[in-house]
């Protein structure tokens, strides 16, 4: 029997910022819109598992503020800009009991509703799964994955399936999932709260990276530093897994998760938003 494990959810939320890529929404969803459906998919993907929400407000609407409100969460309310707003998700991150886990959330990623299900049952077997006999003729199994710090990026990206991006990544199977090595992700992850104290130099160094426009300069320096560049990473410190099919999706048009109806989500979403705001 599992001990029941503790997600502690960093959700930051930016209400001015449409696009900080330029990159357009999809459905032609308006920011405030975006925000909600985004946020009650996540709230809805936690039933089931213990959990604490901490919303990161910026810059946020009289609106947004009562929304939030309508749930039981910790609003930390502030004008931080994007580089800031990540240091105080780190400066909640260092309170957090070190075996307790840590979601920090961006407002544009939209989740299907059995996310955390899937993401806690991947969590329960890791032991087991991480159990590989070394075998020297397969590079693959003299990756150490329990000496690692393990990270969680629940988007599948779609650019990785295209031949320039390509990598060779370790495949594991959980009990009702497969899982995806990957080497680049952004700044929505799960991992430990110690493996958060631990790199701790590196993520505050990333944040001054990640005012508006560069957020894919903080993007790549965490993820070189963590899982490396080349290979399996062999020598890195941690290994991070998407799940396959993904279990939420950056709602920019380009980068969709595949495999996912997220037009009836949205759509089912929208109808409880607008249900509960009645």
């Amino acid at each position: 029997m599992h001990s029941k494990r503790k997600y502690n959810i960093i959700f930051r939320a930016c209400y001015i910022v449409n696009a900080v890529n330029k990159n357009p929404r999809p459905f032609n969803l308006e920011k405030a819109q975006l925000i909600k459906i985004c946020f009650l998919s996540l709230v809805e993907s936690l039933k089931g598992v213990d959990f604490k929400i901490i919303v990161l407000g910026d810059k946020l609407s009289e609106e947004m503020i009562t929304f939030f409100n309508r749930f039981e969460v910790e609003l930390h309310l502030g004008n931080f800009g994007n580089a800031a707003s990540f240091r105080e998700t780190l400066k909640i991150a260092s309170t957090i009991p070190d075996d307790e886990w840590i979601y920090f959330c961006e407002d544009d990623y939209l989740h299907v509703p059995h996310a955390f299900r899937i993401i806690d049952h991947f969590l329960n077997e890791r032991n087991s799964l991480f159990n590989q006999k070394k075998k020297l003729n397969n590079l693959s199994t003299l990756v150490n994955l329990k000496d690692k710090d393990l990270f969680i990026f629940p988007p599948d990206y779609p650019d990785r399936y295209k031949p320039r991006y390509l990598k060779h990544s370790l495949i594991l199977v959980s009990s009702d999932c497969h899982w995806r090595q990957v080497t680049n992700i952004t700044l929505t992850f799960l991992t430990k709260s110690s493996a958060i104290k631990k790199h701790f130099s590196l993520f505050k160094k990333s944040s001054v990276k990640a005012g508006e426009g560069t957020l894919g300069n903080a993007d790549r320096l965490i993820s070189r530093k963590l899982f490396g560049r080349f290979g399996l990473g062999f020598r890195a410190s941690s290994v991070c897994f998407s799940p396959l099919p993904g279990l939420s999706t950056h709602m920019h048009r380009d980068t969709m998760t595949p495999l996912v109806n997220w037009e009836k989500l949205i759509r089912d979403y929208i109808s409880m938003v607008e249900a509960l705001e009645k």
